[in-house]
């Protein structure tokens, strides 16, 4: 077979190729209205990009938070209402959260304490982000964090809204194993202004003056 005779049976070959995939493409939209689906799909699928890429913005989760949760239900009576203070510094690709965290400070009944330097208690930060177009992010963080006496897990589930609110904190839930607590999570870009400094020892742990 000559060069010329090669190329043009490969031409033909190509030829009926086409001619085929458009006899699907005709078969299929004369099978009933799949012609109007198909294109209805594709001006959907259209549409939701440009939403996507132009007016719905994807949220940063990469960077530093500053965190408060509050005990609302636990096994150890004298944790409930106790308010705790984490640092967290991740990166995010949208979808998967990873970084470090740091407990920062925790005000219960008995005092009101702020760890400095060595003495914060580090965690290892991981998660995944539920990205909604319409309704409220959700971002799902995995701590674990090294306490005095043994390893536990926290997990806080944050809904990060496509506007902040005029404080600009975001807000959720959370669980720990440590005594089985769980309660609410607030979740912002600031430092929280209740944050506190230094160690006071409540004035109703103090025993009463000579």
């Amino acid at each position: 077979m000559t060069f010329s005779e090669t190329v043009l049976v490969t031409f033909s070959s190509l030829q009926e190729a086409v001619l085929a995939c458009f006899s699907g493409i005709d078969k299929f939209g004369g099978a009933s209205t799949n012609y109007g689906s198909l294109v209805a799909a594709l001006i959907a699928a259209a549409l939701l990009f440009i939403v996507r890429e132009f007016f719905i913005k994807a949220a940063n989760y990469s960077g530093a938070f500053y965190i408060k949760t509050t005990v609302e239900e636990t096994a150890r009576n004298p944790y409930r209402g106790m308010e705790v203070f984490y640092t967290l510094v991740v990166y995010s690709d949208g979808h998967i959260v990873a970084g470090t965290s740091e407990k920062t400070g925790e005000i219960c009944v008995a005092h009101s304490m702020e760890y400095e330097g060595k003495n914060k208690r580090r965690g290892v930060v991981s998660g995944v982000v539920e990205r909604n177009y319409f309704r409220s992010s959700v971002m799902n963080i995995h701590i674990i964090e090294q306490g005095q006496e043994r390893e536990y897990t926290t997990y806080m589930s944050i809904k990060v809204r496509r506007y902040r609110s005029a404080n600009g904190v975001y807000s959720g839930t959370f669980y720990s194993t440590a005594a089985n607590s769980k309660g609410s999570v607030l979740c912002g870009r600031a430092v929280f202004s209740e944050h506190p400094t230094g160690y006071l020892q409540s004035q109703s742990t103090l025993g009463s003056p000579s």
